[in-house]
């Protein structure tokens, strides 16, 4: 189920479909529509997402948008939405994770956000996660959203391979340092392993180095991206992403179902096929 994260609406399953959705209509018409950014102002997220849409969203007029206006305009098809929703999967009880979407205005918009066509979604944390992490990946997940729609709007097949699409562009990335915090990777896998994989080519970072070589837009580098439930049990889904620091290309999107055998973080299957390129060079 999808519900805007900082309000109330009713809420729908997710059913395990593609984030990056096999889109049913070609959007080239984006461009000619407003996009409406919800946002709830006393929200940090929220203000985080304002932030990073005013300072590179360059592929539509924008606007902010209050959810009593969302209310309002919904069932309006000129408008796309940008917003912070929970997402439930089947067999869920509750939401465990926070993802940004975004939607196009529907006239069945009222009977649920499920009646609105879905364009693109990104897991941004889990609920109540109050870290700070997403902040800082902000800006990179607008852009990796926008690339997203220029390329289903340049070549539509893109939008039917979905996911996988995101889960094949490891192949250049053996002459980049890449960087991921030590909790992203699965507590089944040993520094051992790691080492044994990538050598001197991975850094297992702190959040500070990361957001600074973000921030930075360091060259040559890579950093990793972990969502989860932060309950830490065996339930849920678990999203890995490899973003590129300049660029803010989306280099690996993978998720898995959490279970004992495959913890939550990148897993070995995951770190394998990443570091192919290294050990080839």
């Amino acid at each position: 189920m999808l519900f805007l994260a900082a309000f109330s609406l009713k809420p729908y399953e997710l059913a395990g479909q593609e984030l990056f959705g096999k889109a049913k209509n070609n959007y080239r018409n984006f461009s000619e529509k407003r996009t409406m950014v919800v946002v709830n102002e006393t929200d940090f997220t929220d203000l985080s997402i304002a932030d990073a849409v005013k300072s590179g969203w360059r592929i539509s007029l924008y606007e902010l948008c209050s959810v009593d206006k969302f209310n309002k305009i919904m069932t309006d098809t000129n408008y796309y939405f940008l917003l912070r929703v929970e997402g439930k999967f089947r067999k869920e009880r509750e939401a465990n994770l926070e993802f940004l979407t975004l939607v196009k205005g529907s006239p069945e918009a009222h009977n649920g956000i499920e009646k609105m066509d879905e364009i693109v979604s990104m897991p941004l944390q889990s609920v109540g996660d109050e870290s700070g992490k997403a902040f800082i990946l902000m800006p990179a997940l607008i852009n990796i959203m926008q690339e997203h729609i220029l390329n289903v709007s340049e070549d539509i097949l893109k939008a039917y391979v979905g996911n996988s699409f995101y889960s094949n562009r490891v192949d250049g990335i053996g002459d980049k340092v890449l960087m991921i915090e030590r909790v992203d990777i699965g507590s089944n896998i040993t520094d051992q392993e790691i080492v044994n994989l990538f050598g001197e080519n991975i850094v297992l970072s702190d959040p500070d180095e990361i957001a600074t070589a973000l921030s930075n837009a360091k060259e040559g580098t890579v950093v990793g991206f972990t969502v989860s439930p932060s309950d830490g049990g065996s339930r849920g889904y678990s999203y890995k992403m490899l973003i590129d620091t300049r660029t803010h290309e989306l280099i690996f999107y993978r998720r898995h179902r959490i279970s004992s055998r495959n913890p939550a973080g990148f897993t070995l299957e995951d770190l394998r096929r990443i570091s192919t390129p290294y050990r080839i060079k």
